[in-house]
């Protein structure tokens, strides 16, 4: 009788034993949302905060592992996916989708680009990151939870200007004002102050800048062109202290210098530091514009007071002879 007994208690564990079994591999292959987080992602990047220029692209390096709660021998498929950022910015994860075994890590590189020129600089905003995580067997019962995580985007300065001559050629004579006007663009992204000042001084020729610096506001979204700043530069020929004729040209260059406002970071390590050193085409830029004057004509001393009086003479005769 007792082993009859301790037959069916037997029984009836190994009954109970095939049912947990048989639940636990219903479980297992079941999907619901109601899962055991089996594991999780972790995704460390080498910089929370990172300065991107308007040609050129930048990266930063992610390292994702995947990590088990408990015992854990099979790979999870992972996928890191960008679910926010700034409208100007363009962002991707290489590789974005990938396999890991349990305490695995791999260097996933999230790659950073200006897909927008019209922003000013010293603009930031936030790229939000999500990297999943599941089996390769499914099942949520194995679920593996996600990683988060916001890296802070500022866009650096991009400086850049152009001068525009309508008319780069003049003609005159001796002793005459002759103005030069151009137009100082802004190309950039940032408010610059120009400094302007001759690259080649004009020989005898006097000149002055007007205005010798100008202050030129960046380009925004919904411009049409670029701001600029007109200057114009008042030529005066020369002439000799005698009777004289003179047929020459004459050339000369202004050069314009470009300061941006906006400060400028750059990558030392994992780190970013302002720097206040001059770097072309980022916080400065220097272009040069060349013009041609020619001076032909005779110079006589004094002829403006021989003119005066000989019309004033021709005036009085014209007068006198209308009284006869």
């Amino acid at each position: 009788m007792n082993k009859i007994i301790t037959k069916y208690r037997r029984f009836k564990m190994f009954k109970k034993s095939i049912i947990l079994v048989v639940v636990a591999v219903a479980v297992l292959a079941t999907q619901n949302a109601s899962a055991l987080s089996w594991g999780k992602i972790n995704a460390t990047p080498d910089m929370s905060v990172a300065y991107v220029e308007r040609y050129g692209q930048q990266e930063i390096n992610l390292n994702v592992q995947y990590q088990p709660y408990y015992f854990g021998y099979l790979p999870a498929f992972v996928e890191v996916n960008v679910v926010g950022s700034p409208t100007w910015l363009t962002v991707a994860a290489s590789p974005q989708t990938f396999t890991l075994k349990p305490g695995e890590t791999l260097n996933v590189k999230l790659l950073l680009k200006v897909s927008q020129n019209d922003i000013v600089a010293g603009t930031s905003g936030e790229v939000q990151l999500q990297i999943t995580a599941r089996l390769v067997t499914g099942g949520s019962f194995r679920q593996i939870d996600e990683a988060k995580l916001t890296i802070i985007v500022g866009y650096n300065p991009y400086t850049e200007i152009g001068i525009r001559a309508v008319q780069p050629i003049e003609r005159t004579a001796p002793d005459r004002e002759l103005p030069f006007s151009f137009d100082v663009i802004n190309y950039g992204n940032t408010r610059v102050i120009v400094d302007l000042s001759p690259a080649k001084q004009p020989g005898e020729w006097k000149y002055v800048i007007s205005p010798p610096t100008v202050v030129i506001q960046p380009k925004k979204p919904g411009d049409e062109t670029y701001p600029y700043a007109t200057v114009t530069v008042t030529l005066t020929s020369p002439h000799g202290t005698a009777i004289s004729y003179h047929n020459n040209w004459q050339d000369f260059a202004i050069k314009a210098k470009a300061t941006s406002e906006a400060p400028y970071y750059i990558k030392q390590g994992t780190g970013w530091t302002r720097t206040t050193q001059e770097i072309p085409l980022v916080n400065t830029h220097e272009v040069t514009a060349y013009f041609l004057a020619k001076n032909k004509g005779f110079y006589v001393p004094g002829f403006d007071a021989i003119a005066m009086i000989a019309a004033i003479a021709l005036i009085s005769l014209v007068m006198t002879r209308r009284k006869k």
